[in-house]
């Protein structure tokens, strides 16, 4: 089989052509994504959706080309378009299943204002219904806006962005979401694959919005229908190809599915922008006090987010190369010479504490950041470098070492994935020397997108191809 997959990420978007039968990309694409203005945390949902539209016609007709340069495979059209989306964030969708609202991101901290008893949005929310919230998740963003008359009238759900461009690319009107998105959005019940709405009313939110969760594995939003389909797959002579568009899943889980090939003796660590953790475990145990999501068909991730991932290491660049130009007034790429110097530095008595971007928990002060052990043997940039690559490894392991004993038993293996740690050398080795496993590299640079590809054949070998 051959299948499309779609990652709609904060910054970019990004497709390709996924051969299923030789576990392979055929063709990657990818477009930046941006915020509808500087500073902003919102997104068009509608661009979004053009642009995906884009780089899908651009990947129909590479698939034209392969299929005819392979016709002793006899394939007439991808078996179906798999989509993974950032998470937590929402827009609000009309009775036409079109936008009335940009989308909220994940990065969106309305939650944090306060509202009432001295509390936040979203720590009311905690306290009013015993659930665990944090601001930028689709719930508390809901609630703030609501609590501000700020939800348009003509809004009857809200979904997440990979929801709406399943919607947009179908046709469908209707809000439904995989339980990798619902759960995202907060106040879902795992075991019972439901929104607690029973609580979320009862604090006051307004439940009337929320959408419905797809009752089964594999569940299709419904067929592609794209002007350009039937002239690129049939030269215009037939009617459109009817391919499937899946729910969209969560893109943690995504980048899991296309990172790793043994979910059950690995351990995901992603460091892009920021930084995550992640283990698979059939079991559930909700007084693990971590983080737990649903998995794509059955089981569970734990995972550990940080807000400090390769950005942190970016700023640290930052301040060798405004040393270099405030002190010597030469402009200098300061990444190659770092990584030399901190080569001789295997071991250093220097601390680092590189909280530098705080912590998605909220607490009342933010975790203190700092450089410790300081002396004269060890004040010297090398140090100061691996202080940083082994403070990120050892945030990496907090957070690893917070899941139940039984989700990280028999580990052998990290497979790590994101250019934060891809492209740094000093941060692989200490995160070898800090979790005691081997780091080994996916050969699928897209995971998410890959991942998205991969859950078509996932999706149909559940019976998901038939639209519900």
């Amino acid at each position: 089989m051959i299948s499309l997959g779609i990652d709609i990420g904060t910054t970019s978007i990004c497709a390709v052509l996924y051969d299923l039968t030789e576990d392979k990309i055929i063709k990657s694409l990818s477009v930046p994504n941006s915020f509808i203005n500087t500073g902003s945390y919102l997104q068009d949902p509608d661009r979004i959706v053009s642009l995906a539209k884009e780089l899908l016609k651009e990947l129909l007709m590479e698939f034209k080309a392969w299929a005819g340069e392979h016709e002793a495979r006899n394939i007439r059209k991808p078996a179906g378009v798999g989509i993974s989306s950032q998470m937590h964030g929402i827009l609000y969708t009309d009775r036409t299943g079109r936008a009335v609202s940009p989308l909220y991101t994940w990065k969106n901290e309305d939650g944090n204002q306060r509202y009432r008893d001295g509390l936040t949005y979203a720590r009311y929310l905690v306290k009013e219904t015993g659930l665990p919230f944090y601001t930028g998740y689709g719930s508390v963003t809901h609630f703030y806006l609501q609590e501000n008359q700020q939800i348009p009238d003509e809004a009857v759900a809200f979904v997440g962005i990979g929801d709406y461009v399943a919607m947009r690319l179908t046709g469908s009107r209707k809000a439904v979401v995989h339980k990798t998105m619902a759960a995202s959005f907060g106040g879902y019940h795992m075991a019972e694959g439901r929104f607690e709405l029973d609580k979320l009313a009862a604090a006051g939110v307004d439940i009337s919005c929320y959408p419905a969760v797809a009752r089964e594995e594999g569940q299709a939003v419904g067929t592609m229908v794209m002007e350009q389909t039937a002239v690129l797959l049939a030269g215009g002579t037939a009617e459109p190809e009817a391919i499937p568009v899946f729910c969209a899943v969560g893109d943690n889980q995504a980048s899991f599915l296309g990172a790793v090939k043994d979910k059950e003796h690995s351990v995901s660590i992603n460091v892009g922008t920021g930084s995550q953790v992640s283990v698979y475990s059939g079991e559930w145990d909700p007084a693990a006090g971590t983080d737990i999501r649903p998995w794509i068909d059955h089981g569970y991730l734990y995972v550990g987010a940080s807000l400090n991932g390769g950005k942190v290491y970016e700023r640290l660049a930052a301040f060798f190369e405004e040393v270099c130009e405030e002190f010597a007034g030469q402009k200098v790429n300061a990444y190659e010479t770092m990584e030399r110097l901190a080569m001789e530095e295997q071991e250093t008595e220097l601390r680092a504490v590189p909280s530098l971007y705080g912590s998605r928990e909220e607490t009342d002060r933010e975790p203190e950041a700092g450089i410790y052990g300081l002396n004269s043997g060890n004040f010297h940039p090398k140090d100061l470098i691996r202080s940083f690559t082994t403070g990120m490894a050892r945030e990496l392991f907090a957070l690893y070492s917070a899941f139940p004993e039984k989700a990280c038993a028999g580990k052998t293996q990290i497979v790590a994935s994101g250019n934060g740690i891809r492209k740094n050398r000093l941060l692989r080795e200490d995160v070898e020397k800090v979790f005691g496993l081997p780091v080994v590299f996916t050969d699928r640079e897209e995971e998410a997108a890959s991942g998205a590809a991969l859950y078509v054949r996932q999706a149909i070998i559940e019976g998901g191809a038939e639209c519900r």
